[in-house]
């Protein structure tokens, strides 16, 4: 009914056109020719858009998205990377209780956002069930709080590291470790004092297969500061086991 409607218009428009129309009349046709351009499909039959193309985001939407971005943004590296970097313990603490601090003032103040109004959640939430938004509500800030982690704790440092560092044998006791999830790190050593969750020490293949099943020291290059070590040893630069 639209597309006939505006085929008529346009049929009207055009009529009036091999017509001398009076300056009365024209004034008064131009707002309802612009209004129906404005309003109406077009002649396929397809929404015309008039209205420009802008960015529905508010201001406090912007300031968040630049505040989450750059840690989501630091974590890519040490989620998909190679996981070759241990931070200092004293420096794995403090970037414990500092990204905790920031994913809980982060929270609150998005959701002091929301109860005034100032943000609106995307349409879908509405669809979702109570069970659902709880759900959200209690692994978003925890998803925030691992983002942050890994920026603040492993992603920086790293960074500081290659910028600022000195080359360093060290020796750990460590054991064989078969697994790990990853296909490219599934020959692995271990020791208890290291991260488990965020550091990998990889080794080739074959040379796992050489190893004994007990614990035994084995020397490691790394590139050591103050902010921790990354491992970069590689077959020719291991000691063999002691």
């Amino acid at each position: 009914m639209l597309a006939s409607s505006r085929m008529a218009v346009c049929r009207r428009l055009q009529v009036s056109k091999n017509r001398s129309v009076p300056a009365s009349t024209h004034n008064r046709l131009v707002p309802c020719i612009h209004s129906v351009r404005n309003t109406l499909p077009d002649c396929n039959g397809l929404p015309m858009k008039r209205a420009s193309l802008k960015s529905g985001m508010n201001r406090h939407q912007k300031i968040l998205c630049v505040i989450l971005l750059p840690p989501i943004i630091l974590a890519v590296p040490q989620i998909f990377g190679p996981k070759n970097f241990c931070p200092d313990p004293e420096v794995a603490t403090i970037a414990l209780y500092l990204s905790a601090f920031v994913a809980f003032a982060v929270s609150l103040w998005t959701g002091y956002l929301w109860h005034t109004g100032k943000i609106n959640p995307a349409p879908q939430w509405y669809s979702l069930g109570r069970a659902k938004k709880y759900l959200a509500f209690i692994s978003c800030p925890l998803l925030l709080w691992s983002v942050l982690h890994l920026s603040f704790g492993y992603t920086i440092p790293r960074i500081w590291t290659m910028l600022d560092s000195e080359t360093r044998m060290v020796k750990y006791e460590v054991t064989k470790y078969r697994g790990g999830g990853r296909h490219s790190c599934s020959y692995q050593l271990e020791n208890d004092h290291l991260d488990r969750m965020y550091f990998e020490i990889c080794v080739p293949k074959d040379f796992w297969y050489r190893l004994p099943d007990r614990r035994f020291i084995a020397t490691f290059k790394v590139e050591q500061s103050s902010l921790g070590m990354t491992f970069e040893g590689t077959r020719d630069d291991w000691a063999g086991p002691r």
